[in-house]
Formats: C-alpha cells, sequence, structure tokens
C-alpha cells in the first residue's frame, strides 16, 4: 500500500520499495527524513519499518556463528535453537535500530512478544535458501558448489534450493559480468528445482547509478530480497546466509 505525506511544498509517495530502501541504508538524506518524520506521525508506517527492520537484522544476525556442518543440513531441532539465538541478537539489534530510543523500544517490545510466533517451530531440510550479499566471487563459488553438490545427493527427491542475492551480489547474477554466468545456465538447465532471485532494490540502485543491468537467463527478479526470506522463513526453508562460509561448504 502507497502512502502520501505533505512534505512543505510537495507530496511525497511512500511505497514498500522506498521503505525497504531506508531500511537497507540507500536514502538520501532528506528522503530519510521523511520517512523519520512519517514513523513519527503515522503508526503503520512505524509497524511496517519495524517488520522491515526486524527481517533485516534477522538476515544479517540470524547466523553470523553458524558452522556449516556435514551433508546434509542440520537436523532441524539444533538448527532451531540457533534460530532463536539470532531472533535475540535481532531483537537487541532492533531495540538500537530505527533511530533508537521510544522508537526502537516500541519495535523491540512488539518483535518480543510476535517474533517466535512469525516463523515455523521447525525447518525443511528439503527446502534451503541460500543468501549472498556481497560480489566476491569466491562466495558465489561456494553458494554454487553447495547447491550442486545438495542436488545431486537428493537427486529424486522433493528438495528445493533457491539463491537470494542483493546489495553487491546481485552482480554475480548479472549477464556479462558474473564469472560464474556459464555455470548458473547450466545449473538452471538441468535443475528444475533450482532458482536464482535477484533482489529488486538492488536493482534499483544500480538504475539509479545509471547502470541497466541485464541478468543472466533464467535469473528471476521482482521481489526484495527481504519480502523472500521472510516468505520462505514462514514457508519453513532451511535458511543459509553463505557470504562468509566459503571455507566451510
Amino acid at each position: 500500500m502507497n502512502t502520501w505525506i505533505n512534505t512543505g511544498n510537495r507530496h511525497t509517495e511512500l511505497n514498500e520499495l522506498t521503505l525497504n530502501a531506508y531500511v537497507d541504508g540507500q536514502l538520501d538524506p532528506e528522503l530519510e527524513r521523511t520517512v523519520l518524520s512519517a514513523m513519527d506521525q503515522d503508526p503503520a508506517i512505524r509497524e511496517q519499518v519495524c517488520q522491515l527492520r526486524r527481517a533485516k537484522d534477522w538476515m544479517r544476525t540470524g547466523f553470523a556463528d553458524v558452522q556449516s556442518e556435514d551433508r546434509p543440513l542440520p537436523a532441524y531441532r539444533k538448527h532451531w535453537s540457533r534460530l532463536q539465538t539470532g531472533i535475540a541478537a535481532s531483537l537487541m539489534a532492533l531495540a538500537i535500530g530505527v533511530g533508537g530510543g521510544l522508537l526502537g523500544y516500541v519495535c523491540a517490545e512488539r518483535e518480543a512478544a510476535n517474533h517466535l510466533a512469525a516463523y515455523p517451530g521447525h525447518e525443511d531440510p528439503g527446502k534451503v535458501l541460500l543468501h549472498l550479499s556481497d560480489a566476491e566471487p569466491q562466495h558465489f563459488q561456494a553458494v554454487l558448489d553447495y547447491a550442486e553438490h545438495f542436488l545431486q545427493e537428493n537427486q529424486g527427491r522433493n528438495v528445493q534450493v533457491e539463491v537470494i542475492a542483493n546489495a553487491g551480489g546481485v552482480n554475480l547474477m548479472r549477464a556479462g559480468v558474473s564469472p560464474y554466468e556459464d555455470r548458473v545456465r547450466a545449473l538452471s538447465k538441468k535443475y528444475s528445482n533450482l532458482q536464482f532471485v535477484a533482489c529488486m532494490n538492488a536493482l534499483r540502485n544500480l538504475r539509479r547509478e545509471g547502470i541497466e543491468p541485464v541478468l543472466i537467463d533464467d535469473v528471476h527478479s521482482g521481489t526484495t530480497a527481504v519480502d523472500r526470506v521472510v516468505k520462505r522463513l514462514r514457508e519453513g526453508w532451511t535458511y543459509r546466509k553463505v557470504d562468509n562460509l566459503s571455507g566451510d561448504i
């Protein structure tokens, strides 16, 4: 839902893309002040930003200290206990996020009550979401190695793997830019249960810089990384942030 607010001599539209960009710290100072003002005035906008901030902090902190284990992925009970640790970390980050102060505590209080209820109490080890947020080629190689090995070991089973890239990670899904362009095409052709997704916020930011990104064949867009991760978590997928796990995968 789009919201129009009065900012002096003009009206500014605050849509989901703008709020996602605010959470990502990618707005110019004037528009950032506009969002902050709107959050002070409109509880609905404040609630939406709280939810986006929660998802962002979860993505950033949820598995920062997790060591990769032998394939297949770890049993869900152990993995869920680590997820709960990540939730606690995200709540601490939330309390000092969103400008801090009263607003931060409002978000944290709400998340403390609702966060554990937002996602299933287990993860499906057959549905794996791999998240890449930087442009380091060795990290993307690790992602592809992990995905290919997982799919090879589970041929004939009902498994799915999805690779979501945001920030600098989308460059590794761009045609003519990624050093793994041929491999992405080959894996996509070989495995119908493998999907690559590029964050539309990151693509929009490239366009703002005057770059028109052309994605590799079979790379999908049309959703933000935050929305995609939250959607998959709610569906019970196993989440792995892999940009710092190249040595373990």
